[in-house]
């Protein structure tokens, strides 16, 4: 299981279920692996990468309709981890897969995005909601 204080809280309600349902996510994967059922990690794996995706999508769209100024770098971001994840699942399907290292890239990266890139997009998205709320409260 990955270590807790390691996880970024946004304070942002959108992303931070959807964070961490991916965290429970990843830690299942060793636990999925040592079971020796090769369709439960099938399953596992395949909701990984369409979670994941899905995440990021959501992201996306938040900071295209708030024009975040750093949106191509963030998706860049994204796709860099995505293309990471599909790596770690075709070796799954090749034969010499390494659950640890999957989980530790995908918690690690999590966690180091979501406080450094979340978070500016995050302050950025709530600075304009707190604008907005200023000219009806």
């Amino acid at each position: 299981m990955s270590d807790p204080t390691n996880r970024c809280v946004l304070n942002f309600p959108e992303m931070d279920a959807q964070h961490r349902y991916l965290y429970e996510l990843f830690d299942a994967i060793e636990q999925s692996w040592q079971t020796g059922d090769p369709d439960a990690l099938k399953l596992l794996l395949a909701e990984i990468e369409r979670y994941l995706l899905y995440h990021c999508n959501c992201e996306e769209q938040l900071m295209r309709m708030y024009n975040f100024p750093g949106f191509a770098v963030h998706q860049s971001d994204h796709e860099q981890a995505g293309n990471r994840c599909v790596q770690f699942i075709d070796t799954f399907y090749a034969g010499n897969f390494n659950p640890a290292a999957m989980r530790s890239f995908l918690a690690g990266w999590l966690s180091e995005h979501s406080c450094i890139s979340d978070t500016q997009y995050t302050e950025w998205i709530q600075n304009h909601r707190d604008e907005i709320r200023a000219t009806y409260q």
